[in-house]
């Protein structure tokens, strides 16, 4: 019985308002809420030309007030109700207008694009106007509002162009990154050697860049030193922190004055293991920091390939708890690594770079930028039985750029710094690379 009292009393006040305003005016109201679902640009032209007529027409006169209308509060006002929906229609015609330009300019860069990289023996500069093309495509794609008709299309187009326009990215570092390969082979290098290098603006460049060398040998110092001054930040920790050198951490060092069973400030450790390359403090940082630390904030950072697994021993004596599993790192993280630090981008970043700059060990990139038009900022080099290595910092007219060269053992000192200073030449010559 609630239910049909209640069906009674809004069918009344339905009634009510069908009295005060007439019942044709009614019927046009919802005739042209049901009829306006329009779906395209056409539609809505159409829509707002029949809003217009009826808003042409003359008015109704109003009603005499009855008993009813008194009784329930008159909301509908048939004109103001048009002008509102005209208004409505008015923007959203806005609304599909940009759309639709926006998405006929992005098929119109497309189309270029496929025309531009059909071109046989793609030049760097047409494989970077194949580039651009995709990226304004995408741009116009991306102004393509969320509310309009065409968004569902536009949806589908921006997986596709976004999917190009990361092919025409990675042929365009192909292309740049050919040169490479040319002064690897004058250079002396062998097929295993990978070479990474970076603007600090990240305009890069590779050559087997991603793949992992036999052995990071002490180039893996570079990510203990960035894990150990985040660990310093995050934890409020000073630089004169005393850390006692374990005895189970000797190894044979050539020229540190790290020894065990003493305490030294972490601060002197980091430099002893960049300045010197001494295991005995990488060794004592390992164990200060904890590779499950140290490999979790590389994960954090984003490097995929980095981790340190295993202490860094001399020529004979294994340090205690040496770990298991290999040390891993990539030309690339590495050389991204070296960005971030010549960026001011992570923790104690000032700090890394006078202890890079003030490296004992310069006969790679130091020697090698003598006689070139670059400055030497800063390096860290590695060597073991397996592979020999180096990263740096270097200026070239005004622009700082990062490199990092690694090959196996089978090259030496003169291959490495042939190859470091050709590259600085040509970057001299071709500063967008």
């Amino acid at each position: 019985m609630r239910g049909i009292g209640r069906f009674l009393s809004i069918a009344n006040k339905m009634a009510a308002v069908a009295a005060s305003i007439g019942l044709v005016q009614v019927l046009t109201i919802a005739s042209s809420f049901s009829q306006s679902n329009p779906r395209s640009l056409d539609e809505l032209y159409k829509t707002r030309d029949r809003l217009v007529t009826q808003l042409e027409q003359p008015a109704s006169p109003s009603p005499e007030p009855t008993l009813l209308s008194r009784l329930v509060p008159i909301t509908a006002n048939p004109q103001a109700q048009l002008i509102q929906q005209l208004q409505a229609v008015e923007v959203q015609i806005l609304v599909e207008q940009r759309a639709n330009d926006n998405l006929q300019q992005a098929v119109r860069l497309a189309n270029q694009a496929v025309e531009t990289g059909r071109k046989e023996n793609q030049s760097i500069a047409s494989s970077q106007q194949t580039q651009f093309l995709w990226y304004q495509a995408l741009n116009n794609l991306h102004e393509v509002p969320q509310n309009s008709f065409l968004a569902p299309l536009t949806a589908s187009k921006t997986q596709e162009y976004r999917e190009n326009f990361t092919a025409a990215t990675s042929q365009v570092q192909q292309a740049k990154s050919d040169f490479l390969a040319e002064l690897a082979r004058e250079s002396g290098l062998s097929r295993q050697a990978s070479i990474g290098i970076c603007h600090l603006s990240r305009e890069c460049v590779n050559l087997r860049g991603d793949v992992p060398p036999a052995s990071p040998a002490s180039l893996i110092k570079v990510p203990i030193a960035v894990a150990l001054m985040q660990k310093l930040e995050q934890e409020k920790i000073s630089l004169n922190h005393e850390v006692f050198v374990e005895r189970g951490n000797f190894t044979e060092d050539s020229s540190t004055k790290i020894v065990s069973n003493r305490n030294y400030p972490v601060q002197l450790l980091l430099e002893e293991m960049i300045d010197r390359s001494s295991n005995i403090a990488t060794n004592q940082l390992i164990d200060y920091l904890g590779s499950d630390y140290i490999n979790q904030f590389l994960e954090n950072r984003g490097y995929q390939v980095t981790r340190v697994n295993f202490k860094l021993m001399g020529e004979k004596i294994m340090p205690s708890n040496p770990g298991s599993g290999p040390n891993r790192l990539t030309a690339n993280e590495l050389t991204e690594m070296m960005v971030q630090i010549y960026n001011g981008e992570t923790p104690g970043a000032k700090l890394l770079v006078e202890t890079l700059n003030q490296q004992y060990d310069r006969a790679l990139g130091f020697a090698a930028l003598k006689g070139t038009r670059a400055q030497w900022l800063g390096e860290k080099t590695g060597e073991n039985s397996l592979v020999l290595g180096t990263t740096l910092a270097m200026n070239i007219d005004g622009e700082s750029y990062v490199m990092t060269v690694i090959d196996s053992r089978t090259s030496g000192d003169l291959q490495i710094r042939q190859s470091i200073a050709k590259i600085a030449d040509y970057i001299s010559k071709n500063p967008s690379f």
